[in-house]
């Protein structure tokens, strides 16, 4: 009997109407648990249902965060179910017993590898394991799959990958974020001050471009146009300013005295035509849609959200509509292209005047093996529904993009001219259409405002080498230096993507290009609702702004930890571990001494302080901030877990006359954790409040000097 464990709930219904026998689905008391049909049992996971502990799970003393308990690295990696998945878990274990064979069944990647591995090693599981490996959950994809299962043990790179990925992330997040928290909550910022691997280099290059634009100073440049006179046409070029002359450092000519001689010098004077050629070209179709590409167009076209976006791929997914969202390639497996006719038929009622003109046996360059990673491009399945709003935009865009495969390749003419007048290099560029081929399923759509120019339908005449044309007049354009845009979510994907085009060192470029970026496809969108969620940046009529937390965040960090640079590294090992070049303790060593260097280190620019100070009277060696409690403002010591003092808000300054009692009273307990109760002033006057604070938060109205119960 094989147990198939898949990912989620909607990956095990496809599994199950894959395989042959009658079938019967299993309840609980939360709904479905498991399907059997015949001989074999389909059941699932809900995501990760196991988790990392928190550091104070491995040690109760490190509830108060300290930064003499940094850096904590746990010696053995533990993981305790999810609240939620208890019953679920307890179903896999009990159909553990009764099966003989096993199969990993989750998603085509390092994670959903982990994912099913690691409930296989938490239930001790000793039994012989499978794995199939799965693109498409259509009916025939899935029965693809089912006749070429693996040795699930032929994955344990990725599987060690994905893990050391997790314990990376915790070692770099737990220690960075409890550090930069405290050293933020001495300054009086309030909250926690999360920093993560991939979060901090994205608030980074938003405070940056912020920055960026806040400073700009626009400068005036100047360039010049020239009507040119040719065979009875007159069309446009553009001087081209040579080598000896000033320019800034974008080859941009400030002075305007320049230019303005140029323009008399060769107004109404011969221009001569040096080289000119005319080719046709073609444009071969674009690829299909990795997650990030779909994310990026979806929120430029529809404004949706990168989260919108994937949470959408991922419902089409599971309806069965579209292969795997959660890709970085957009290139198909050439042996998909046999299904072309079919999925072309099946989409055929839906989008009649896309697929008519069609080429099914067509094979366009995205078919390419050796470009294919763990997942292929986004594409159909052929499986018909009706879908509305935001589900049928991403789905139209999907389907657009696969039919635009089997359509002839764009042709056009493209004419280049150079000239001189008077010593004086003029240019110009002329493209016209020959054919559209796959750019005709695009030709009813608006031209969005920022496409590049180049592609501009623009004829010029057909010129000979030496022959002589007219400079009918030459026109200066003053024009003035722009900022850059702020980034959108459409642009920050990409930026997140082409992290290397914003890094200046050379090496770390290399590896950066190398590694695609910072983030995967599948948790960049999740990366930006975080920094949002955070409070690091916000949305402001479409653009992503970083506020002022997010600034002094990035302001005080050392610059190792919010550039890229550390993830190109992370992100080379993790590969390294998955080909098998490099082991998993290695990686955690690495990231080890390097977090230990971050914690037991100063910041060469501490945060700055929040509001007025005022000294300690219990401890005298601490600073009074004011904090946000949940029945007011009060005022506490920086020095604490080791000084608790307390003081309740007068005014915006503490009240000294009502002092509090800082020791724990060994006598007093709190009901909710056992630790001590500390007797505190609050705006209301006294209240016994848990010494485990702020991982306990039990307080207790104060009667007579004694903490009530009741």
């Amino acid at each position: 009997m094989r147990l198939f464990i898949a990912e989620k709930p909607s990956l095990g219904e496809a599994i199950a109407q894959g395989l042959q026998g009658q079938k019967q689905k299993h309840r609980g008391s939360k709904g479905p648990t498991h399907i059997t049909v015949g001989d074999d049992i389909v059941t699932w996971c809900f995501g990760h249902i196991y988790e990392l502990l928190e550091p104070q799970e491995y040690d109760e003393s490190l509830k108060v965060w300290r930064l003499s308990d940094l850096p904590i690295v746990p010696k053995v990696w533990k993981l305790k179910p999810k609240p939620e998945a208890k019953e679920q878990i307890k179903v896999i274990k009990e159909l553990l017993g009764s099966c003989s064979e096993v199969v990993n069944a989750g998603d085509p990647d390092r994670e959903g590898q982990l994912l099913v591995d690691e409930v296989l090693e938490e239930l001790k599981c000793k039994k012989p394991v499978k794995r199939i490996w799965l693109s498409a959950i259509d009916e025939k994809s899935v029965r693809k799959a089912l006749a070429d299962l693996k040795d699930n043990r032929d994955f344990q790179n990725l599987k060690d990958s994905a893990q050391a990925r997790s314990y990376g992330d915790w070692v770099v997040g737990m220690n960075a974020t409890r550090k930069m928290t405290i050293l933020g909550r001495d300054a009086g910022v309030e909250g926690p001050l999360s920093v993560g691997r991939v979060q901090t280099p994205t608030l980074a290059l938003v405070v940056k471009r912020d920055q960026v634009i806040e400073n700009f100073k626009p400068k005036d440049f100047f360039s010049l146009k020239a009507d040119i006179e040719a065979d009875g046409r007159v069309f446009s070029a553009k001087w081209e300013p040579g080598d000896s002359l000033p320019k800034d450092e974008d080859g941009r000519i400030l002075d305007r005295n320049i230019v303005d001689e140029v323009a008399r010098k060769i107004s109404g004077q011969v221009a001569t035509v040096k080289k000119f050629e005319a080719k046709e070209k073609l444009e071969s179709q674009p690829l299909a849609y990795s997650l990030d590409k779909l994310q990026m167009e979806c929120n430029r076209k529809f404004g949706l959200t990168a989260q919108q976006t994937l949470d959408i791929a991922q419902e089409l997914y599971e309806s069965k509509l579209t292969s795997y969202p959660r890709t970085d390639c957009g290139y198909l497996p050439e042996n998909q292209h046999s299904d072309a006719a079919e999925i072309l038929s099946n989409l055929a009622a839906q989008f009649e005047s896309e697929v008519s003109g069609a080429t099914a046996s067509l094979k366009s360059s995205t078919w390419n093996d050796s470009k294919v990673t763990a997942h292929h491009g986004i594409i159909p399945t052929g499986v018909r529904s009706e879908l509305s709003g935001n589900r049928a935009l991403v789905y139209n865009l999907i389907v657009r993009r696969y039919v635009a495969q089997f359509y002839p390749k764009f042709k056009f003419l493209e004419s280049v001219v150079e000239l001189d007048s008077k010593g004086e290099k003029l240019s110009a560029k002329g493209r016209v259409t020959i054919e559209l081929g796959w750019k005709t399923i695009y030709a009813s759509e608006p031209k969005e405002s920022d496409e590049d120019s180049e592609s501009a339908e623009e004829s010029l005449p057909r010129l000979r080498d030496g022959q002589e044309a007219l400079v009918k007049q030459a026109l200066v354009e003053a024009k003035k230096t722009t900022p850059p845009k702020r980034f959108t979510e459409d642009t920050l994907l990409g930026a997140m993507r082409n992290i290397h085009l914003y890094e200046t060192d050379p090496d770390v470029k290399r590896r950066l290009k190398e590694t695609s970026g910072i983030g995967t496809s599948a948790t960049q969108a999740n990366i930006i609702e975080m920094l949002k969620k955070r409070g690091y940046i916000e949305v402001q009529k479409k653009n992503l702004v970083s506020t002022a937390k997010g600034r002094e965040l990035v302001r005080v960090l050392p610059p190792h930890i919010k550039s890229p640079g550390l993830t190109a590294i992370f992100e080379e090992m993790l590969e390294g571990i998955s080909k098998g070049e490099i082991s998993k303790s290695d990686f955690l060593e690495k990231q080890t001494v390097m977090i230990r260097e971050f914690v037991q280190s100063d910041l060469a620019e501490p945060f700055k302080a929040s509001g007025p100070l005022h000294s300690c009277p219990q401890c005298k060696a601490g600073q009074l901030r004011k904090r946000s409690g949940t029945n007011g403002p009060f005022w506490g010591c920086n020095k604490y877990p080791e000084c608790k003092s307390t003081f309740p808000d007068a005014g915006g300054s503490p009240n000294f006359s009502m002092k509090p009692k800082a020791a724990v009273s060994e006598v007093e307990k709190c009901k909710s954790c056992g630790k001590g109760l500390v007797r505190r002033s609050g705006p209301r006057g006294f209240f016994w409040g848990c010494s485990g604070y702020p991982s306990c938060r039990t307080s207790y109205q104060d009667q007579s000097g004694k903490p009530q119960y009741a």
